[in-house]
């Protein structure tokens, strides 16, 4: 298939929708043989999208006389769904906690949403956060994790690294049991940076990366955070982002800038 013809179609899957795109390449699959370009361009399902009606004619054109109508077909629908595939890999969900959001906005609670992604954990949980008070139900449920044999980091602020910006240790949150099976991590007050002020900066991001899902929110792991602060976040589920969030602690890790907390 000529490299102008592969770039249209991909261009023409990943923008179409999925059930016009489908009438299109059945219609080509079964369209005779000595069927000219300009003749299917007339048989072939409307659209009322320009751009995309445009896109198709100048897939007839650079199709007609290099392949046939029905190879073109079988070309459409696999493009479409090796799209498909890749898009069932990379979904997004908003998520929210506190003032539930109006009726038409699909998004579930910060808090379920991570509960769920720690019950469902197989292989390791990444969790980074600035604050953790009051949270016995996310602890009991990462303790079970551990016991499944999970692997599971955290990543905390504490008091005296932030020079009094926390008021307690984030550590506290957590029963000495899950303590001693995970890996801690904190940010080194000599590894901070220090405003004009002289304050240190402080362990401000909160993230959750477990197994193939990283969720992003603006909540701490708090019961103020989960239950009556007004928070927004966002799952997703992408390999890509999975494996940027992990190699950038990691990284983060490996040269010492976080330290491992010793005991």
């Amino acid at each position: 298939m000529p490299t102008d013809l592969t770039n249209q179609i991909s261009a023409l899957t990943v923008r179409a929708p999925a059930a016009w795109l489908q009438e299109v390449w059945s219609e080509l699959r079964s369209a005779p043989a000595t069927a000219t370009a300009d003749f299917l361009k007339k048989r072939l399902p409307a659209t009322s999208n320009s751009d995309l009606a445009h896109l198709l004619q100048q897939i007839l054109d650079l199709a007609e006389g290099s392949m046939s109508w029905e190879a073109l077909g079988y070309g459409l629908q696999v493009s479409s769904e090796i799209h498909s595939s890749y898009l069932d890999t990379r979904q997004i969900e908003m998520l929210w906690s506190g003032p539930p959001p109006s009726g038409h906005l699909a998004a579930r609670r910060i808090d379920q949403a991570l509960y769920d992604l720690i019950a469902l954990a197989k292989h390791e949980i990444l969790l980074v956060t600035f604050a953790a008070v009051k949270v016995e139900r996310l602890a009991d449920t990462l303790l079970k994790a551990a016991q499944r044999g999970v692997k599971i980091r955290l990543v905390l602020e504490f008091a005296e690294a932030s020079e009094g910006q926390l008021s307690f240790d984030a550590l506290r949150a957590f029963p000495t049991a899950l303590i001693d099976t995970a890996e801690v991590y904190y940010w080194p007050v000599e590894n901070r940076e220090r405003n004009q002020a002289g304050r240190p900066g402080k362990l401000h991001a909160k993230l959750a990366a477990i197994d193939n899902v990283v969720l992003i929110s603006s909540a701490n792991l708090t019961d103020d955070a989960f239950s009556r602060n007004l928070e927004l976040g966002v799952k997703l589920t992408d390999p890509d982002v999975v494996l940027w969030a992990k190699d950038h602690f990691q990284g983060l890790i490996r040269d010492n800038t976080l330290r491992r907390l010793s005991r």
